[in-house]
C-alpha cells in the first residue's frame, strides 16, 4: 500500500482517551459497574478480542467489591453476567438484573445480546425496539449507509456496530438479505459454530487468532463477506494485499474498486452529506469513516469539486480538517 493510501487508511483511527479511574473501596454499587464498565472498556484491543489473565483478574476484583456490597443488586446481577463473556450458565443473573432495573441501557442491550446468541428471534425484535431509542438519527443513518445491499455476511465489530446494523434492518428495511455477525459474541461458542457453519468454514480457532479466523472465512466461504469499517484495520492485516474498501466496508477479492466507490459516491451525492449535524463523539467517530473511501475515490478521480467540497465538510465536522487538506493538496499536486 502506497503512503498516501496508508495515509488515508489512518484516518479511521482516532487515539481513545486515558481512562483514570478511582479507589473503589468506598464507592456505591452505581460508582462501581461504571467503574467497571469504564474499566472493561479500556481493556478493548484492536488486534484481538481476548482479555488477558491480568485484566480478567482486575474485572474479577471489581466484582467480588460488588457483590460484598449487596449480592442481589441490580449491579451485581448485571455485571456478574457481562463478565462472564457470554457464558450463558450466567443468564439467571442477567435476568435478575432486568427484572430489578429494566430501564437500564446497559441491562436491555446485554438482554438483547443474550437472544441473539441464543437465536430467539421473538425477543430479538422485542429488545431492538427498546435498544433503537439509544441511538441518535445520524448514527442510525450511517447504518444505513453502511449496510450492504446484496446477499451476504456483514462482519461487525461489536454490540453497538451489531444492533445499529439490526436496527437499519428491522426498522428501515436496509439489507434485509444481510446476515450480521458481532467479533464479540464470538466468545461463546455456540454463537461461533453458528458463524462458522454459515460461513462454511470448520476447525479454525477464533479467541486468540482472530486475522487468521478472518482470512480463513474471507478466503474460504462460497457467501460473499463484507467486512464492516468499524471493525479494526489490524484483523485484517493479513489479507491487506486481497482487500479493498469500497464504501463503508471492504471486500475481499477481485474487485473493481472504482466502480464501488462510484456507487458509494453516487448515492451519498443524493443525501448531501454537507449538510449533517453531528452532537456527540460516538457520531464524529462513525462518520469519519466516509472520509477514506471519498478520498481513495478522488485520489482516482481528482479535481471533482463537489466531492472534494464534501470531504472537506466532512472532515470539518469531524475534527480531521489539518489532516485531510493536507492529503487533497498532495492529490491535487499529482
Amino acid at each position: 500500500m502506497s503512503n498516501m493510501r496508508s495515509l488515508i487508511c489512518f484516518l479511521l483511527f482516532i487515539a481513545a482517551p486515558l481512562i483514570g479511574f478511582s479507589q473503589s473501596e468506598d464507592l456505591s454499587l452505581a460508582e462501581l459497574k461504571t467503574q467497571y464498565l469504564k474499566k472493561r472498556s479500556s481493556f478493548a484491543s484492536s488486534s484481538t478480542k481476548v482479555i488477558t489473565t491480568e485484566q480478567q483478574t482486575e474485572l474479577n476484583t471489581l466484582v467480588a467489591q460488588l457483590k460484598s456490597k449487596d449480592a442481589e443488586s441490580f449491579e451485581y446481577n448485571l455485571i456478574l453476567w457481562i463478565n462472564g463473556n457470554y457464558n450463558t450458565a450466567l443468564q439467571e443473573n442477567l435476568f435478575k438484573a432486568y427484572a430489578l432495573n429494566a430501564a437500564d441501557e446497559t441491562v436491555v442491550r446485554e438482554m438483547l445480546g443474550f437472544y441473539l446468541i441464543t437465536s430467539n428471534l421473538a425477543k430479538q425484535k422485542d429488545f431492538l425496539t427498546k435498544v433503537q431509542k439509544h441511538y441518535t438519527a445520524a448514527e442510525l443513518a450511517y447504518y444505513q449507509d453502511a449496510m450492504p445491499t446484496t446477499k451476504s455476511i456483514l462482519v461487525s465489530s461489536n454490540q453497538e456496530d451489531m444492533y445499529g446494523f439490526l436496527i437499519a434492518q428491522t426498522a428501515f428495511g436496509k439489507g434485509t438479505d444481510v446476515q450480521v455477525i458481532n467479533l464479540d459474541f464470538m466468545k461463546n461458542e455456540s454463537y461461533r459454530e453458528m458463524v462458522s457453519n454459515n460461513s462454511g468454514i470448520t476447525d479454525v480457532t477464533f479467541l486468540g487468532n482472530e486475522k487468521n479466523y478472518l482470512k480463513t472465512m474471507l478466503g474460504g466461504s462460497a457467501k460473499k463477506i463484507f467486512i464492516s469499517a468499524t471493525v479494526p484495520q489490524e484483523y485484517l492485516s493479513s489479507v491487506s494485499d486481497k482487500i479493498y474498501l469500497t464504501g463503508l466496508s471492504y471486500q475481499y477479492g477481485n474487485i473493481d474498486q472504482f466502480a464501488a466507490l462510484n456507487d458509494f459516491w453516487k448515492k451519498m451525492k443524493s443525501k448531501d452529506l454537507t449538510q449533517i449535524t453531528l452532537s456527540k463523539s460516538a457520531e464524529s467517530k462513525l462518520y469519519g469513516n466516509y472520509l477514506p473511501p471519498l478520498l481513495t475515490l478522488y485520489m482516482m478521480q481528482p479535481g471533482d469539486a463537489l466531492l472534494k467540497t464534501t470531504i472537506r465538510s466532512i472532515a470539518e465536522k469531524v475534527g480531521k480538517t489539518a489532516e485531510v487538506d493536507d492529503i487533497l493538496k498532495e492529490i491535487d499536486a499529482g
